[in-house]
């Protein structure tokens, strides 16, 4: 059964689909890069509203603008400014794009620092905003496929604001917003090698003739099809085990994904002279601050064990021979 959207939901998807479609060609002079950021788009995003749809109209609208504006082959910031930072706190306003990082990962480099005018940090329990100066944060060269950059000194989070208890709404939302920017990648990746293997031919056939390429490439469209529901799922439901199981899904899956989608593509995929390791290695990027595999599913596992605690304590308890 597919999602059917409101008639709002689908008149957002369909205006937002309309930009991005204006911003999809790469510049010359960005052919050979690692990474692409369109500060552009980043602007006409923020000055339109699509990046407070969270705070406007709500969290699954917020959802569905991080996965459409994924699918596009520049590195935007939705996930921090349209997502986080919004719902986090919503009464408050910060200079975007938004970049966010664990209290631990201070001293690392930083996803979208370099371009951020904002920066969440999460600090377990509480959450401390600080705003970023350019002149302290150093690029650092990397084939993820975003900006990343570290402070040239430890920041002082006593010179930040603190919000007490708003560290799990960070999270959960974070959560969300990495599975939802990593479905929508994987959907244009998974699109655009479609339309590779009906152009590359081997043996005098085109390579998505053969029926094991059509299987694979199919199972991996499930699997992309499935994170999106969940990832609109974890945003609709605002539960953390949701945003939990979205981003253990999202985790489970990528492996696979790359492998195949780089193998289709003969192996191009790796190289800067292909448009696809923009989406690939982009979504290495988001599967790294996902915080592993294992540590999601011990997080459904926990919430499911609390959930089920309280039933199974008042549950009678009968003899057995």
């Amino acid at each position: 059964m597919d999602l059917h959207l409101t008639e709002d939901q689908q008149a957002l998807v369909a205006a937002l689909q309309d930009i991005m479609g204006d911003h999809q060609a790469l510049p010359q002079d960005e052919r050979f890069s690692y990474a692409w950021h369109d500060a552009a788009l980043q602007s006409l995003l923020a000055e339109s509203g699509f990046l407070d749809a969270g705070r406007d109209i709500g969290p699954l609208e917020a959802a569905l603008v991080t996965f459409e504006v994924a699918k596009g082959i520049s590195a935007i910031d939705t996930i921090g400014a349209g997502l986080v930072a919004p719902l986090t706190l919503p009464s408050e306003r910060f200079a975007g794009p938004v970049a966010l990082v664990a209290v631990a990962g201070l001293d690392k480099a930083i996803r979208n620092l370099p371009i951020a005018g904002t920066l969440l940090v999460d600090c377990g329990d509480d959450v401390v905003v600080l705003p970023v100066d350019a002149a302290a944060v150093e690029s650092v060269e990397s084939v993820y496929a975003f900006p990343y950059g570290r402070f040239a000194e430890r920041p002082d989070l006593a010179g930040g604001k603190r919000f007490a208890g708003a560290g799990a709404a960070m999270r959960r939302w974070w959560r969300v917003g990495i599975a939802a920017e990593i479905a929508g990648a994987a959907r244009a990746s998974i699109d655009f090698t479609i339309d590779y293997v009906k152009q590359r031919h081997v043996f005098g056939r085109p390579v998505g003739s053969f029926q094991s390429v059509q299987h694979r490439l199919v199972q991996r469209h499930g699997w992309a099809k499935s994170l999106y529901y969940l990832a609109m799922r974890g945003a609709w439901s605002e539960r953390a085990i949701d945003a939990d199981i979205a981003a253990c899904h999202a985790q489970l899956g990528i492996q696979a994904l790359l492998f195949d989608l780089h193998q289709f593509h003969g192996g191009m995929g790796v190289t800067t002279e292909h448009l696809l390791h923009f989406w690939t290695y982009r979504i290495r990027a988001l599967q790294a601050e996902a915080g592993g595999l294992h540590n999601a599913a011990l997080a459904i596992a926990a919430a499911r064990w609390a959930e089920s605690a309280p039933a199974l304590a008042e549950a009678p308890v009968r003899a057995t021979a």
